[in-house]
């Protein structure tokens, strides 16, 4: 017995079905080209989405003891803000270093004095810190008003006597003071926020906590002149 095998092609349905996917693609693809940024967020240019809050971990031990506490505040940097209270130690001052050139009183009468001739702020300024036995890396964000009403030895204008000559030492200080330490947290209204290792424990607040500050002062300074100082920057042999 002959058996014939015929062969049966697929109608033309299926080339059209895969010809309507492919126009639906290429409709798509031609769709999302066309769509806006602003059309993408809702119309209204931001973020329109439930953003969901980033996990803030438990307490796992980082504040267990006073050194760990010195050494989280130690490298939280901009995450944190110091705000002094009170100085709890005497100052140490380093060795001073003049500012600017000095300034001769070669007249008859009094001659004011003050920083602006050598081209400094004179503000009490934070150049380092540490608390307990671990050195600030980065220097938090510091209540600086505070520094202005309670640094003694800051002295940013004199007088100068006839004959006398004077100059602005910058002096580096630093005494210890407590005072309280705010963490910031996660900007909970920015859903691209960085995350570190710091902002995700907060906010939180850490008072009367003890460390040592360094800060510059500014101050003015004048002596009499030599006989032969007079002489050689004033050109006389005395100031009368």
């Amino acid at each position: 017995m002959n058996i014939r095998v015929r062969k049966v092609f697929p109608s033309g349905g299926g080339r059209r079905a895969k010809a309507v996917a492919v126009g639906s693609m290429a409709l798509a693809a031609a769709l999302c080209l066309s769509i806006t940024p602003a059309q993408a967020d809702g119309g209204g240019g931001g973020w329109t989405g439930t953003v969901p809050a980033p996990p803030v971990p438990q307490d796992d031990g980082i504040w267990s003891t006073p050194e760990k506490i010195a050494e989280f505040l130690a490298s939280c940097g901009q995450d944190c803000t110091f705000t002094p209270t009170a100085w709890v130690g005497e100052p140490t001052e380093g060795t001073p270093t003049r500012v600017g050139d000095y300034r001769d009183n070669c007249l008859t009468e009094n001659v004011d004095f003050n920083y602006g001739e050598a081209e400094t702020t004179g503000e009490s300024t934070v150049v380092g810190m540490s608390v307990g036995a671990n050195p600030v890396s980065v220097l938090p964000k510091i209540e600086h008003t505070w520094f202005k009403q309670n640094t003694a030895s800051t002295v940013t204008t004199g007088t100068l006597k006839p004959g006398e000559t004077g100059w602005i030492d910058e002096v580096s200080v630093t005494r210890k003071a407590k005072g309280n330490w705010h963490l910031n947290g996660v900007d909970q209204s920015n859903p691209f926020a960085p995350v570190n290792t710091h902002n995700s424990h907060g906010p939180h607040d850490f008072t009367d906590i003890e460390g040592d500050i360094t800060y510059k002062i500014i101050r003015v300074q004048s002596r009499p002149l030599t006989p032969e100082e007079y002489t050689s920057r004033c050109g006389n042999t005395s100031p009368s």
